[in-house]
């Protein structure tokens, strides 16, 4: 695909030519029905024959921005009611681009957190830059002339935090991305606490739950209004749970996470569950016991417990578990670890596992896309977008770093770094098959 110029100060829209499609006559290979209309181009680069992935161009044209958003990673998504969507980043870049034809990112904001909302058009998601409704904390939007022109700080600030740089920003103590849920009309948000300490390290701290108003329609003063935080949710969380969650038809949303096994490059996914069907009803925790039985405990694990819970045994290491169900089994996507650049698919009778079976689903290229110049140094954040679907497809996006974080900075195509693409997987059950 030919790299896309963007001029002024907008998303980048243009649509492009939808590259041919060729299937084999088979009919056990028949293609998915696809309009043209959704502007996807194919990928060659499955597990086996029946399965077919295409890179999403509507959507990577949607997230190529020159003011304002325009790059981060996370971005988790979380369907609302009304078939509008909740997109959710961790750190982001905030500003104007110094040269949108060449794509080159100057000076930005990074605040470590922030949201936006996809609103709906006949209940599915628009698609379109008219229904993005950001809700950045601007520092201003009527000078461009002026200091801090569609710069942003961050949604929600860590209570811990003490260190912040010129634009207002923690940089010790942070919150990311979650999963979340919708419960009697409002939605409950998971933000994870996070320590950077400045040597490099990630530590994962506290995990909060956010309350949040959906009154009205996405952009009303009240819609995505936030009405509450407890930081104390789980006190301390060095595991991560509540990375992604489940909602199982048992009345327990299930939360996921992977953390290290005690062996070298070592990962494995883990589990816990709400008590109740909300997520303040308490949550317990899926570990062995002395006999080495799997059971839920309320006390959080310790670190046996956490490197011995996993829920995928004998499948590899493994990093970002999503889990949903179709028909009688539970699927669990992840990304190999680590940074493995190929996304993978296993299966399970329970939301607990064991999940077994794995199948590498989509092989991703280095680099994703033409827009980027120049190869990446990792692929990460392999997240599923379920809310997204359209014809029982599997959504997923991934972000990439470069080698150098300045690199994000003052050179021809920086600001396709550190962003999403986005690429749709149908007919994905096939993969078991081969």
């Amino acid at each position: 695909m030919a790299a896309v110029a963007c001029g002024g100060f907008t998303a980048c829209n243009d649509t492009l030519d939808v590259v041919p499609l060729e299937y084999k006559e088979d009919p056990n290979f028949a293609p998915p029905h696809i309009s043209a209309s959704w502007g996807l181009e194919e990928h060659p680069e499955y597990a086996g024959n029946g399965v077919y992935t295409y890179k999403d161009i509507r959507y990577n044209n949607l997230f190529t921005r020159n003011l304002g958003w325009n790059g981060g990673d996370g971005v988790l998504t979380v369907g609302l009611p009304g078939g509008h969507v909740l997109w959710t980043f961790n750190d982001s870049f905030y500003g104007v681009l110094s040269d949108p034809e060449t794509r080159t990112r100057g000076n930005c904001s990074f605040p470590r957190n922030s949201i936006m909302v996809e609103s709906a058009v006949n209940g599915a998601p628009a698609g379109t830059e008219e229904g993005l409704h950001w809700m950045a904390d601007w520092i201003q939007t009527d000078n461009p002339n002026a200091p801090g022109y569609y710069k942003a700080r961050t949604h929600v600030d860590h209570p811990r935090a003490v260190s912040y740089n010129d634009d207002g920003i923690a940089q010790d103590y942070l919150y990311w991305s979650g999963d979340g849920t919708i419960v009697n009309g409002k939605l409950q948000l998971i933000w994870m606490g996070v320590h950077t300490p400045g040597n490099g390290d990630m530590l994962n701290q506290n995990a909060a739950l956010a309350t949040y108003s959906l009154e009205g329609q996405p952009g009303d003063p009240n819609y995505m209004k936030l009405e509450s935080i407890d930081h104390n949710w789980i006190p301390e969380n060095p595991y991560g749970y509540g990375s992604t969650l489940w909602e199982g038809e048992d009345g327990h949303l299930y939360l996921y996470s992977s953390t290290g096994n005690g062996q070298f490059l070592g990962n494995v996914p883990i589990v816990a569950r709400t008590k109740g069907s909300d997520l303040t009803t308490g949550v317990e925790y899926y570990v062995p016991n002395d006999l080495g039985e799997m059971i839920w405990q309320d006390e959080y694990p310790s670190l046996l417990q956490a490197q011995n819970s996993g829920i995928a045994p004998d499948q590899g290491s493994i990093t970002m578990p999503w889990v949903f169900k179709k028909g009688d089994y539970y699927y669990m996507l992840a990304q190999s670890f680590p940074f493995v650049p190929e996304l993978v698919i296993m299966r399970s009778e329970n939301p607990w596992g064991p999940f077994t079976d794995k199948a590498v689903l989509l092989k991703l290229p280095n680099p994703l896309d033409a827009l980027q110049l120049g190869t990446y140094n990792h692929v990460y954040m392999l997240n599923y977008h379920p809310a997204l679907a359209r014809d029982g497809e599997i959504v997923i996006s991934t972000n990439t770093d470069c080698a150098n974080f300045w690199d994000n900075f003052n050179s021809p195509g920086s600001a396709d770094w550190y962003r999403p693409f986005f690429y749709r997987i149908f007919k994905w059950e096939r993969a078991f098959e081969n």
